[in-house]
């Protein structure tokens, strides 16, 4: 697997962090702070917690919606500082140092699940499957969390979930560091805060996909934007693509295990914009694209019954 895309996120989401941390050190010089100025789940539990609405902390919250709008979930592969972690430590599932392999869709039942019952099994193979990918994330889950972290954020007066919080949790990795090697007072922050960290990422492995409640934000932008058919994904063009011979590389390099070459447009809300479909593409057929998705697979067509003719009729046995 190629992964000159997977190095370039993670020299971008580096790089925002460390202007992250550079706008916390130097007070509000710089207006980042710690991306918590433009988070939903922080403005909406801020908002619960207080009992007014933080408008000072409502233009980041749109401008980050609107990205998403555009972009999909971009945030979520190239800024998040927990997936800046996956990229450089993960495992296989979710995404490792050399990514997926795709084992999800190697089980019969998936295979099976993707072609009518009339097709041959060696067709079944062949085929494109967009049945095998993960789908889009749970966003009734993540609603459901959101309303629990939010009613205990009213009754306890506090913003609960950035003590929970993996972005959250890596700036405070980083302030007790800071703590340790520049005022020498190391604190019990330096143990607990990493161990949470790793738990969430690395034990929850779907914690991304099916807790994380700023996943529901998003996934309400990206239903939004599906029903308009807005925004930018990957499409596959049919003149080039070889998933009808057998080739599964997109889904096998994808983190959400989503087959480009037949992905329609709910599925593709999934899709983070990571680039590794396009660069370990064999015949670069996939292209980022403005619009609806055009890679919805087509239903079979049904045998066209031909009459049969007066010769026939007649040559047929009685």
């Amino acid at each position: 697997m190629k992964t000159r895309k997977r190095a370039l996120r993670i020299v971008v989401a580096l790089a925002v962090l460390v202007v992250a941390v550079a706008s916390a050190h130097f007070g509000g010089a710089l207006p980042v702070g710690t991306l918590c100025l433009a988070c939903p789940v922080g403005f909406a539990q801020i908002a619960a917690a207080s009992q007014s609405i933080p408008w000072h902390l409502l233009p980041g919250v749109l401008a980050v919606l609107a990205i998403v709008f555009l972009l999909g979930r971009v945030f979520c592969s190239w800024v998040c500082p927990s997936q800046l972690l996956k990229n450089v430590f993960g495992g296989h599932t979710p995404r490792g140092l050399y990514g997926r392999g795709g084992e999800a869709c190697e089980s019969p039942s998936a295979m099976d699940a993707c072609v009518p019952a009339t097709s041959d099994a060696p067709s079944r193979k062949a085929s494109g499957c967009s049945a095998c990918a993960k789908g889009a994330p749970s966003i009734k889950t993540q609603g459901i969390v959101l309303a629990v972290l939010l009613v205990v954020s009213f009754a306890v007066g506090f913003p609960v979930f950035c003590l929970l919080c993996p972005i959250g949790l890596v700036f405070g990795t980083l302030w007790a560091l800071n703590r340790v090697f520049v005022l020498l007072q190391p604190g019990w922050e330096l143990i607990v805060f990493p161990l949470m960290l790793l738990a969430e990422l690395f034990l929850f492995k779907r914690w991304c996909a099916a807790i994380c409640p700023l996943g529901f934000f998003f996934g309400l932008v990206e239903k939004a934007r599906t029903k308009l058919g807005f925004g930018v994904s990957p499409q596959a063009s049919c003149a080039t693509c070889i998933s009808s011979e057998g080739c599964r590389t997109c889904s096998t390099v994808c983190p959400e295990n989503i087959d480009v070459a037949t992905a329609d447009a709910p599925t593709l809300e999934a899709c983070t914009l990571c680039g590794d479909c396009l660069e370990n593409c064999p015949t670069k057929s996939i292209k980022l694209a403005f619009g609806a998705s055009k890679n919805a697979p087509k239903a079979p067509e049904a045998p066209v019954a031909v009459p049969a003719s007066d010769e026939d009729l007649a040559s047929k046995p009685e």
